[in-house]
């Protein structure tokens, strides 16, 4: 779960100015309305600082996000002349993040420290230094304006985490990356390391083959004599060798080499190639995305340091930004030599800073005495940041049809292809399958079948339609089902399974009911769409109705893959669970039952404002409300308030009536329902009679409004009934007794978590 105590320290002083403080403000605005703020999830604080820090708010002052914007809103310029940003950095780190001010360190919440900064500091920064790590704070920064950033990159956890704007109107171009570092470090998909183990490097060196027969040999000569006098091995210094000009060659992987002589006598691999022009960003990509692998001898789980030496002669002939700054979210250490027409603005794009970056006139004078360039890859460190891994198992289930037809077909292959690379394929990470169908459905590849990116996407660009007007759609996702997400198929019982199914027409079977049996099986169905097929039987399909894509035409599949990928390599996190139980008098007695099933369904959600909202509805003749969605922003609350519950009492069920009221009243926008922003509705109903009234028709509305509800009948309750209330016969429970109530447990769970 998004979870992270985080200040933001805005420069308040008089290097910002009045009339440009308007563009910091709605820049702050914009970055909070993109987080997940709440009690439980990411708790917001702000200072600003000038002459002093003035603390605006603190961690537990707000902890709704439309109370947190308003308060932002109201902000106002404090203009002070001085800008000790010193003073205020040790005055956030020893009294912003403690416990009395909203931090939650002893639940092990990250502290985030975000920096805005336009100008030098009137104090010394060093001197926060010690108080910033006694907190464990992660300091970002922000840098408005072109003076020298030094002090921000100094107080970072490293410079790859201060972000650059040339003034305050382009302040906005920050935005997307400080997201996704709070998010990332919030949610636990980054991870900082400061601790190397001595001695131990993982060292890439990238080389332009186009240099030379001479200075060909002199780089192959230097690494000769690196190798030489280090001690090499999977517990110390690791060697990997790729060459390039507009394509990539490797020579040696990381763990190619075990030992010193094999890989000395490796080297005479290191050979020129003609070529006029090189692509270094695609090299880049190459080191990123094929050698800094744990299989192919990485060891950046393990903290240990990844360090890359680019050695160029000439400009390159594609884009470096994309690739530089991957290279450097994953912490990867880069170094530049560059000689010639090389360009040094691009190297210093590309290194880690401008003193990693290493030009000379002739390569063979540099690399004989090359101690700078030795001792910077022996000694040189940096935060390492680990990604945690993103597990899943993708099957692409493709309407191989007349319905989409050839003329299609490349935007669909095109669309695959640009998942897959975004992705990281390893069979300790994304495993790909790949299915078509029309009539009968037919295996491309199972999930177990290819191991690298490189496969999969060669097999994806050669798929051939299957042709054919019928649609058995439902049928095919039984086939996957049964088939493709199965363990002798390579399913993970570690991994998320996920279905995307592509198709251009209507399904001719029971595919509802298909996608149900998916849902139950804990498989998330992804749809995506054009064409003939049915938008809103696409959102029924679809595990929940934002994960359906349908587009107004096939050609626009490939940008889609941009658009989906948040969505598939995160889990959904946000519900609206609405419980309407069973409060006459006949329950009196079980009544207890009731509450306990209630606190045991939502055991295992991760219950808070910005997460799972919860309500309780008691109804016997009319529905009496316990609370709302929005009544409580903790778990905590939640569950003390289930506990005090005292039943309503009445004679009989109206349970049509208080379905009527779920729909109008619970349900909605003014009671916390967040059905506006396409967050999954539940609704569990739970009847130990007959309902007096009938219950057809309004939960056919509650199922066309997308609330999915789920029917438990106990003792008396009519078996007719809890179907018609349920999602479909699969979410309709009966058990003869409130002791048996804790056998659907995992029923529910399956559907809810």
């Amino acid at each position: 779960p998004d979870s992270a105590d985080l200040i933001f320290l805005i420069d308040g002083s008089q290097n910002v100015g009045a009339a440009n403080f308007l563009y910091v403000r709605e820049w702050l605005l914009r970055v909070i309305e993109r987080l997940s703020v709440g009690s439980d999830s990411i708790r917001v604080g702000l200072v600003q600082y000038d002459n002093d820090p003035k603390i605006q708010f603190y961690l537990n002052s707000f902890y709704e996000k439309s109370s947190v914007l308003e308060e932002v809103k109201g902000l106002t310029f404090s203009g002070g002349y001085e800008s000790n940003l010193g003073a205020a950095l040790v005055d956030v780190a020893q009294r912003l993040f403690e416990k009395a001010a909203g931090g939650r360190a002893e639940e092990g919440v990250p502290r985030i420290l975000v920096i805005v900064s336009a100008g030098e500091p009137s104090d010394d920064v060093s001197v926060s230094l010690q108080a910033l790590t006694s907190a464990q704070v992660f300091t970002l920064g922000v840098s408005i304006g072109p003076s020298d950033a030094a002090y921000l990159e100094e107080v970072a956890i490293d410079q790859a985490f201060v972000l650059k704007a040339d003034n305050v109107r382009t302040l906005s171009a920050t935005v997307d990356q400080l997201v996704s570092f709070i998010t990332g470090f919030a949610t636990g998909a980054l991870e900082i390391k400061t601790e190397f183990s001595e001695g131990k490097r993982d060292i890439v060196f990238l080389v332009d083959s186009t240099m030379g027969t001479a200075v060909i040999n002199t780089v192959r000569e230097y690494i000769r004599r690196f190798v030489s006098a280090r001690e090499i091995g999977p517990d110390a210094v690791q060697v990997g060798i790729a060459q390039f000009t507009t394509d990539t060659r490797l020579l040696m992987d990381l763990n190619s080499h075990a030992d010193k002589a094999s890989l000395l006598a490796g080297l005479s691999g290191v050979k020129p190639r003609q070529g006029q022009k090189i692509n270094i960003g695609s090299a880049l990509n190459f080191v990123r995305e094929e050698m800094l692998r744990p299989e192919k001898g990485s060891r950046i789980e393990q903290g240990v340091p990844q360090l890359v030496l680019l050695i160029v002669s000439k400009s390159s002939d594609d884009d470096l930004e994309g690739p530089s700054q991957a290279l450097k979210a994953m912490g990867v250490l880069t170094l530049a030599a560059g000689s010639k027409a090389a360009n040094q603005q691009e190297l210093n794009q590309i290194a880690l800073s401008e003193a990693m970056v290493f030009m000379a006139k002739d390569f063979r004078q540099l690399f004989r005495n090359a101690r700078e360039i030795t001792d910077a890859l022996l000694t040189l460190s940096g935060v390492v940041v680990v990604p945690n891994l993103v597990v899943r198992d993708i099957v692409f289930l493709v309407d191989g049809s007349n319905y989409v037809g050839r003329n299609n077909l490349p935007f669909i292959r095109d669309f695959m292809i640009n998942v897959v690379n975004q992705l990281e394929i390893s069979p300790d990470q994304v495993q790909i399958g790949l299915m078509q169908f029309a009539e009968q459905p037919r295996v491309e590849f199972y999930l177990n079948t290819y191991n690298n990116k490189r496969d999969v996407v060669a097999k994806i660009s050669g798929l051939r339609l299957t042709g054919g007007s019928v649609l058995n759609t439902g049928a095919a996702m039984n086939y996957a089902l049964q088939n493709m997400f199965q363990p002798s198929a390579g399913l993970r019982k570690k991994a998320v399974q996920v279905l995307v199914l592509i198709t251009g027409g209507p399904p001719q079977d029971n595919a509802l009911s298909e996608a149900d049996r998916l849902a139950l099986a804990n498989i998330v169905t992804f749809t995506v769409s054009s064409g003939q097929a049915d938008e809103d039987v696409m959102r029924k399909i679809a595990f929940v109705t934002n994960l359906a894509y349908h587009q107004q035409s096939f050609s626009e599949f490939p940008a889609l893959a941009e658009i989906i990928m948040p969505s598939l390599i995160t889990v959904v996190s946000k519900r609206d669970v609405a419980f309407l139980i069973d409060g006459t008098d006949g329950v009196r007695g079980d009544f207890g039952y009731i509450r306990d099933f209630i606190l045991r369904v939502i055991e295992p959600l991760d219950i808070g404002i910005d997460k799972v909202r919860i309500s309780v509805v008691q109804h016997s003749e009319r529905p009496y409300p316990v609370f709302n969605l929005n009544t409580y922003q903790t778990k905590e609350e939640v569950i003390r308030a289930v506990r005090g519950m005292t039943l309503a009492g009445g004679r009989s069920l109206n349970t049509g009536a208080a379905l009527r009221y779920m729909k109008t009243t619970t349900l909605s926008d003014s009671n916390g329902s967040r059905s506006s922003e396409s967050v999954p509705q539940f609704l569990i109903v739970l009847a130990a009679d007959r309902s007096m009234d009938s219950v057809k028709e309004p939960a056919g509305d509650l199922k066309t409004d997308g609330v999915v509800p789920l029917g438990v009948g106990v003792k008396n309750a009519d078996k007719r009934q809890i179907v018609d209330i349920s999602h479909n016969p699969a979410l309709a429970f009966n058990v003869k007794e409130f002791t048996e109530l804790e056998t659907i447990l995992c029923s529910c769970w399956m559907v809810l978590i």
